[in-house]
């Protein structure tokens, strides 16, 4: 297994920043992990007839590759390995439980689920569905003996993707067959909304409460209520924005940290460097030696550091006086918009074990606006 040391991360650091464009460093190998670097596709995984499997550069969550799986109605995609999942400590002294991870990617939305379902000798131990009604990348930590359906088994060897009665294509990546998590964080959300049932803490009950309706009518707003909407909005943006002047080296330093994140389109489809919530290091820490729970922030990777870079664009925006300079700002900012809400940071999404993304893209946007 990999030493995975702080020097380590600070190590990988560099080599990312130093490395070609196109190199996106796989962060974590583990035998537990699926991360499809290869150039072909492994021999333990398989479909059916008239279904088709390839290794793609076109999207990915990890590395710079996915698997990709354009199926017919009914087909299946199969996993042959040991799943190495562990049954929850019968003392309780040991509270985390063995999950499930993994990330799809669509690129055309359909109303309709696939399923994943989990093997021992060709027997079916346990199984949940995924909704696949969204376009770009969705994340799920689905813990086996909470979340899903049936009895998981130690030994089990197979993972079974069942396709809906719809043709499709769906890109995988990052698929973790079972690491032991703190069972206290995993999110609900369209694709999963089964997961984590009964939790009370307030933030992982977005979805829940997504789903609430107002208890007073609708009315329409008076003149008053929008001139009190106006002071707040000056007020308010005032708190986020001081005008200033934006000098060449804060601009410089945009351009920098913006092309690390080496965010390209291709044939009207947008990719990046994969950003993480700082939260999705749990799922290495039972994987890896010297785990350290700040690796995407050291990497530079973690969602706060992208998000702190787009109100950057966005207040170097308001400053700019020069037309070129503005232009530029506002189709940088744009394009880390598309690239955010493509890794999943969208309604509907949880990314898995995280909860509020949406809402700072929302602050961001609208202090650019």
């Amino acid at each position: 297994m990999m030493q995975f040391s702080k020097w380590k991360i600070g190590a990988v650091a560099l080599v990312c920043m130093l490395l070609p464009g196109s190199v996106h460093a796989q962060i974590v190998k583990n035998e537990r992990l699926l991360s499809f670097e290869e150039k072909q596709v492994p021999a333990f995984v398989t479909t059916a007839a008239g279904s088709q499997l390839g290794i793609s550069d076109e999207h990915y969550r990890d590395g710079d590759h996915s698997l990709s799986w354009t199926f017919e109605p009914g087909a299946a995609l199969s996993i042959k390995k040991d799943l190495k999942f562990e049954k929850k400590d019968p003392t309780g002294k040991d509270t985390y439980l063995s999950a499930f991870i993994v990330w799809v990617y669509n690129e055309q939305a359909q109303d309709k689920q696939i399923l994943f379902e989990f093997l021992k000798d060709g027997k079916v131990c346990t199984s949940f569905p995924f909704g696949i009604n969204f376009t770009g990348w969705r994340g799920a930590w689905v813990c086996y003996e909470r979340d899903m359906q049936g009895t998981p088994e130690e030994g089990m060897d197979e993972i079974r993707i069942v396709a809906p009665d719809v043709k499709g294509k769906l890109f995988f990546d990052h698929l973790i067959t079972a690491s032991k998590v703190d069972a206290r964080q995993q999110t609900a959300d369209l694709q999963v909304p089964f997961v984590n049932k009964g939790t009370t803490n307030h933030w992982l009950v977005i979805y829940e409460h997504s789903l609430w309706k107002p208890d007073i009518p609708l009315a329409d707003v008076t003149e008053a209520q929008k001139q009190d909407i106006r002071i707040m909005e000056k007020r308010f943006r005032g708190m986020l924005y001081t005008p200033s002047a934006l000098s060449d080296k804060e601009m410089q330093s945009i351009r920098k940290k913006y092309d690390f994140y080496r965010i390209t389109y291709k044939s009207g489809k947008v990719a990046g460097r994969p950003i993480y919530f700082v939260r999705h290091s749990e799922a290495y820490e039972r994987m890896v030696p010297d785990w350290d729970k700040d690796m995407f922030s050291r990497l530079g990777i973690e969602i706060s550091d992208y998000f702190n870079l787009m109100k950057r664009v966005a207040i170097a925006y308001n400053n700019a006086e020069d037309a070129s300079l503005k232009h530029e700002l506002k189709q940088k900012f744009i394009a880390m918009y598309d690239n955010a809400t493509d890794q999943g940071i969208a309604y509907g999404s949880c990314w898995g074990n995280i909860t509020i993304t949406d809402i700072v893209c929302a602050v961001c946007l609208w202090l650019i606006s």
